[in-house]
């Protein structure tokens, strides 16, 4: 029986390790740390859906369910179209969307306590 060389190469040797050999195995072991996540509490009420119109929602102050009372502010985009208007050439058609209440923004307040409860801007 004759001996055959081996086809497969030899394993290589362990990379080398790196640190203190003879330190003994507690120090290598990674320290746990807890850490508790903090409690989150959300209070229960309903979210106001708001509109253009007056809406039935709850005021955060007086905690009332009840009709909103609605007034109309220039917005951003108020300002901005009467601007576009004014630059088309229709000088004295930019009064326009300050009269308008679909060019405006919808400030909802309670109707009790007069409270601000939101703005809807279209």
């Amino acid at each position: 029986m004759t001996s055959k060389p081996n086809l497969y190469p030899s394993p290589p040797d362990a990379p080398p390790q790196y640190g203190d050999v003879n330190a003994p195995a507690e120090s290598l072991r990674p320290s746990v740390i807890n850490v508790q996540q903090p409690q989150v509490y959300m209070q229960g009420g309903a979210q106001n859906n708001l509109g253009r119109m007056p809406t039935i929602a709850v005021c955060p102050s007086c905690h009332a369910r009840q009709q909103t009372t609605v007034s109309h502010e220039p917005s951003t985009k108020t300002h901005l179209l009467a601007l576009l208007i004014c630059l088309v050439g229709g000088i004295c058609c930019c009064c326009v969307p300050y009269c308008v209440d679909s060019c405006q923004s919808a400030v909802h307040t309670c109707s009790s306590c007069g409270a601000f409860i939101g703005t809807y801007q279209n």
